[in-house]
């Protein structure tokens, strides 16, 4: 009884793969969203090279920002899947005979994941805060130092999530 059970457990591990399905499905949904925000980016170039105007300069400095945000988000989603696979399913071979596989995927733990993904949305979160600095106009003494000092807390976040050789 012991061991149809235990083998019924270390089977179950396999429902990950619904969770690396979904994530590889829901990536694949996000590039295409990319993709369409690139689309909208071309209209938006066309329209600022025949106007020269100031607000469509802005807007396509947002499209570009969103652009960066979507396609890190897809980023997030793969690494994610990559990641629950090889943890409770079996290595990639693919992976492991490519020369990008060794750079992405070396995932052996929980924490490595935890940290690979930190990483992915820390890029993420700066893109965000620049998009919103974009769209600020400090109006005071006050508000340029909050603007400083979240420059400096972004610095010091990257510092710190490099990798120590």
């Amino acid at each position: 009884m012991r061991e149809l059970f235990e083998r019924f457990l270390w089977s179950s591990r396999l429902s990950v793969m619904l969770g690396v399905f979904a994530c590889v499905v829901a990536a694949f949904v996000v590039f295409i969203m990319g993709v369409k925000d690139v689309m909208h980016m071309m209209a938006l170039i066309w329209d600022y090279l025949i106007t020269g105007s100031h607000d469509v300069r802005n807007d396509l400095v947002m499209v570009v920002v969103e652009i960066l945000d979507t396609f890190l988000l897809g980023a997030v989603l793969l690494i994610f899947a990559f990641g629950l696979y090889e943890l409770f399913i079996s290595n990639l071979k693919a992976a492991d005979d490519s020369v990008a596989g060794g750079k992405i995927l070396v995932i052996s733990s929980i924490d490595s994941l935890k940290s690979k993904l930190g990483k992915v949305i820390l890029m993420m979160l700066i893109i965000k805060v620049f998009s919103y600095f974009t769209e600020m106009k400090p109006t005071s003494m006050l508000e340029l130092l909050y603007m400083g000092v979240i420059v400096v807390l972004i610095a010091l976040a990257l510092m710190l999530s490099k990798d120590k050789k």
